[in-house]
């Protein structure tokens, strides 16, 4: 089989994260074939490990899972899991690594390094790269340097891009709820108004995170309070996510938000929760790297990062990294039913990764 064809079958199997067991075993089974060895490092995870006999140790990384979405596209290979998808690229980042894979098998005495495949479970949810790097398999491996690839609407077809430092942002999950107290509205006087205060304080929010000079992004999605039109609300719950790409930025922002909490918590008598989920780092590529191989994958630098979130960051914050973006052109946007790209793409990825192995 070759790289389209990887791809195709992986699309009709699309599984959320950390239940991709058919796709375990479908891409297991074509590892076998290699002559690797292979690791289970969490319960649907992959790693494939090519000894070439060399001093250094680098590693290529595919996510796995796929989208809770009823697909659309009405492709020969669509989807046999209703209400499941993979309309992020998916199926093409582990085609790619699957065909390398293979050329890697066959390829051993041109190899510069030591090859670890890696294909990685659940990063649309719970960032999976955190039990990958929490297994320890990368490092008992002796993994130096990690690569990984994605498909890229919007973006010239068949172009990689990157750029030094940050490209993909932080994505952080921010809970606040207001727990004041319920009275009838003729007494309101004698309540807590949360839902007045979470409003207030959604609206101050904006405005004190205006004033952060590094790029960020604060979006409040949801506000839940109240019972009835005429008893003053004694809960409210707000809900955001926060993007950056400096970790200085991010406690800049975690420092407004608890500012703002006391001073609500000692001008009202309110109680304020706050919660944030911040497994998702921001992916920082190491600028050597990106000089190294500008030229040799002829990558377009970009100007600007995208609020995008990938839980490849997490990598880059141990081990040097490169990610890259494969442009796919106009034709549909990630996270839609109707998610396609033109497939001879993925040939470009392989070549990418070929030629970093030699290099």
């Amino acid at each position: 089989m070759n790289v389209k064809e990887f791809r195709m079958n992986l699309h009709t199997i699309p599984e959320i994260g950390k239940c991709e067991f058919k796709t375990k075993e479908y891409i297991k089974n074509e590892l076998k074939k290699l002559a690797c060895k292979i690791y289970e490092p969490t319960p649907t995870g992959l790693v494939a490990y090519f000894n070439a006999h060399k001093s250094k140790t680098i590693c290529f990384r595919a996510d796995m899972d796929g989208l809770r979405i009823m697909e659309k596209t009405n492709l020969s290979f669509s989807s046999t899991h209703p209400g499941y998808m993979h309309a992020c690229g998916h199926d093409g980042h582990m085609a790619m690594l699957l065909e390398f894979a293979i050329w890697a098998a066959e390829n051993i005495s041109e190899l510069k390094y030591n090859i670890v495949c890696l294909f990685q479970p659940s990063e649309e949810e719970h960032a999976g790269a955190l039990d990958i790097l929490s297994s320890g398999i990368l490092d008992q491996l002796q993994v130096e340097e990690i690569y990984g690839i994605h498909i890229w609407p919007q973006l010239k077809n068949n172009q990689l891009f990157t750029m030094a430092g940050g490209l993909l942002a932080s994505s952080s999950e921010l809970n606040i709820e207001f727990l004041g107290k319920g009275v009838h509205a003729a007494n309101r006087s004698k309540g807590i108004d949360a839902l007045k205060i979470a409003s207030s304080f959604l609206l101050e929010c904006y405005q004190e995170f205006e004033k952060i000079e590094g790029k960020h992004l604060l979006s409040f999605g949801t506000m839940h309070s109240g019972t009835a039109r005429n008893v003053v609300s004694d809960y409210a719950k707000l809900e955001a996510t926060i993007r950056n790409f400096d970790d200085t930025v991010f406690l800049e922002m975690k420092e407004i938000l608890y500012k703002l909490k006391r001073k609500y918590e000692n001008e009202t008598s309110i109680r304020i929760q706050i919660t944030i989920d911040d497994l998702y780092k921001s992916v920082i590529n190491d600028f050597s790297l990106i000089s190294k191989y500008k030229d040799l994958l002829q990558l377009e630098l970009l100007v600007s990062p995208f609020m995008q979130a990938e839980d490849f960051g997490c990598y880059t914050r141990k081990y040097k990294s490169m990610f890259m973006l494969l442009g796919s052109g106009d034709k549909h946007l990630l996270h839609t039913d109707t998610f396609d790209f033109d497939m001879d793409i993925l040939a470009t990825g392989v070549e990418a990764y070929k030629t970093i192995a030699t290099n």
